[in-house]
């Protein structure tokens, strides 16, 4: 399909294909050999991209051969492809795009290691997210212009129309024939939204002035939510190819990072602080779950460094039990021996009481599998597996495994362990 000998000749090349502003490698790689194996390398520096080795060198090559196959090719010269390549555009010159990478791993491991905490997360300058928002304002407020220029969409029969189209059906007519009862509604609904995006170009100075109708960020996140019914609905509804899933894709940069902080405090509303954390009105970036190991194992201390990485929602406070303050702080019920014996973890929680009153803060504790457990069920990243842990026979065969691991780990070549359980015997 790509190469010379494809279903489109060399010598046809400049009626079907456009010729300004174009460029594709394929005009130089001819071969089906050579084109194969360009495709093997897309496949390769797009998984680099997504993993993060050689962040910025894997972003820009897969880029620039993704732009070479959607130049080749005479089916995808819009909608959702054109959105990709501008969305790998922005990524190939925008700063910071190592924060979730491999090579930001190893710097965050050997930080861990060095003083037992995390790197501070990166900040970027704000131009490409700026320059992301322009690209929805216009691709809505130029698709809200062209709708409007027709009479279709104002007379509420589009959405039927495009749900009938034989190119675009992903469903039976019958099954369309019932949505399109909605037509009406989903046509005047599809333009509000498109136009509802000139609202971005208000100054925040001057929605500052009236707090009473937007909150801050708040006609954002009513567009992004717009958007992502309007597209999810889009891509259950019809046969759009990529374009569904480049949008929403394209919201993912829209968002900042209030945006998740303020998610972390929605979902961790039931969550509090330990009485030892400072108060702070930010409480999604304070400990809810105490997780005491032993900083002197090199596994405890890889997996305290794991989990802590996979705490999306801000709720574990690692805490070195070896530390004699820290222990009789965090865990003055708890014997050095049996926390030795295996990872501990505490969480502390305080009554629903009416608003006015204040309860004593208690505090429920797990150790060994059970903690791992129960884990599972505060980091997003290990949800799928914490059902499968409470399968009736799996707690008894993941006890005793953690049993033995817990047994061994202190059969280190880093001569620090030898010397705490030495320390330990006497």
């Amino acid at each position: 399909f790509y190469s010379g000998n494809g279903i489109i000749p060399t010598e046809l090349f400049a009626s079907s294909f456009r010729g300004d502003f174009r460029f594709s490698i394929f005009q130089y790689v001819t071969s089906p050999a050579s084109v194969f194996a360009i495709y093997l390398l897309t496949l390769a520096v797009l998984t680099c991209a997504m993993i993060g080795w050689k962040t910025r060198l894997s972003t820009t090559v897969a880029t620039v051969l993704l732009f070479s196959f959607h130049e080749r090719n005479l089916l995808p010269l819009g909608g959702g492809d054109t959105v990709l390549r501008n969305f790998g555009f922005l990524l190939m010159i925008a700063p910071q795009i190592s924060a979730f990478s491999l090579d930001r791993a190893r710097k965050q491991w050997k930080q861990w290691e060095e003083t037992k905490t995390l790197l501070p997360p990166l900040m970027m300058s704000i131009w490409p997210w700026r320059l992301l928002l322009w690209q929805f304002i216009v691709i809505y407020i130029a698709s809200g212009l062209d709708k409007a220029s027709g009479n279709m969409w104002w007379q509420g029969t589009a959405v039927a129309s495009a749900l009938h189209h034989p190119h675009f059906a992903r469903w039976p007519m019958g099954v369309v024939d019932i949505i399109s009862v909605a037509s009406p509604l989903l046509s005047f609904a599809t333009i509000v939204f498109e136009f509802g995006w000139l609202l971005m170009l208000i100054p925040r100075t001057l929605v500052a002035e009236l707090p009473q109708l937007c909150k801050p960020h708040s006609v954002r996140r009513a567009l992004l939510l717009g958007g992502a019914l309007f597209h999810g609905a889009i891509f259950v509804l019809m046969d759009v190819g990529s374009f569904s899933v480049a949008m929403l894709a394209g919201y993912l940069g829209l968002l900042i990072d209030e945006d998740f902080v303020d998610l972390r405090m929605w979902i961790n509303r039931k969550f509090v602080n330990p009485t030892s954390a400072p108060a702070s009105a930010e409480t999604s970036r304070k400990s809810q779950i105490v997780v005491l190991y032993d900083a002197a194992c090199r596994l405890c201390r890889r997996s305290m460094f794991v989990l802590l990485m996979l705490d999306h929602l801000h709720r574990l406070r690692a805490v070195n039990f070896r530390d004699a303050k820290l222990h009789k702080h965090y865990a003055p019920d708890i014997p050095v021996k049996d926390l030795d014996r295996s990872m501990h973890i505490k969480i502390f929680q305080t009554p629903n009481l009416p608003t006015g009153q204040t309860g004593a803060q208690r505090s429920n504790t797990y150790s060994g599998f059970d903690a791992c457990r129960t884990l599972c069920w505060h980091l997003p990243a290990l949800w799928p597996l914490a059902p499968l842990l409470s399968i009736p026979g799996i707690p008894s065969i993941g006890r005793r495994v953690y049993a033995q691991i817990a047994t061994n780990r202190n059969r280190c070549a880093d001569g620090f362990c030898v010397h705490e359980r030495e320390n330990n015997k006497v």
